[in-house]
């Protein structure tokens, strides 16, 4: 096995871990919940990720992962107090920024990957690309709306992008030489799923 591979089955693993408590924090809640661990086991696994993107020319894949690694970090300074939020850049110029970073990155990403030469489809490469572009701006989005609230939280749009996002990602990946990227792929749609489901309960329940 290659060693980037290793690290990346290590990223996977911390993904899997932070997928879990956040639902299970959702479920004690029974609504959405964001736990502070859940920001930080995932800048782990970003960067684990993004280095075995790196390490094996996966540049459709990094741009996610850096884009994404920097979110999270927001949103482990914005926690749940809202004078860090309204203190901060503010949503526009916060969505500015990251949008400009995102497609600053999927340029770079998909210009080496012509440069090096895909190993998949044209119809593939497509779809990795677009699931990569919704996969980041649903955290975009999640940062945009926190910026605006003033305090990190889930909304109901961050759930739908990362359900259609993790189906096209999970099709692009799937067409890789190494399992290390669509095995996080597999079980994704499930989590999504079930907050919405949370969710709305808990916007019946409160109406």
């Amino acid at each position: 096995m290659d060693p980037w591979e290793v690290v990346g089955y290590a990223g996977q693993a911390l993904f899997f871990g932070r997928v879990m408590v956040q639902w299970l924090a959702s479920e004690r809640a029974r609504r959405s919940a964001t736990p502070r661990a859940y920001w930080w086991i995932s800048l782990g696994a970003s960067a684990l990720l993004a280095s075995t993107a790196a390490g094996l020319g996966e540049w459709v894949l990094l741009p996610g992962y850096v884009v994404n690694a920097a979110i999270y970090v927001r949103n482990l300074w914005l926690g749940d107090d809202p004078a860090r939020g309204s203190g901060g850049l503010g949503p526009v110029p916060a969505a500015l920024i990251g949008l400009t970073a995102a497609a600053a990155l999927a340029w770079w990403g998909v210009s080496h990957s012509e440069v090096e030469g895909s190993r998949v489809g044209a119809g593939w490469l497509a779809a990795g690309i677009a699931g990569q572009a919704i996969w980041s701006t649903r955290f975009l989005v999640q940062w945009w709306l926190s910026e605006r609230a003033g305090h990190s939280h889930f909304p109901l749009t961050f759930w739908w992008l990362s359900l259609s996002g993790s189906v096209l990602n999970l099709a692009y990946t799937l067409q890789l030489d190494t399992p290390v990227f669509w095995i996080g792929f597999v079980t994704a749609w499930f989590v999504p799923m079930r907050n919405l489901w949370l969710e709305h309960a808990h916007r019946r329940r409160t109406a």
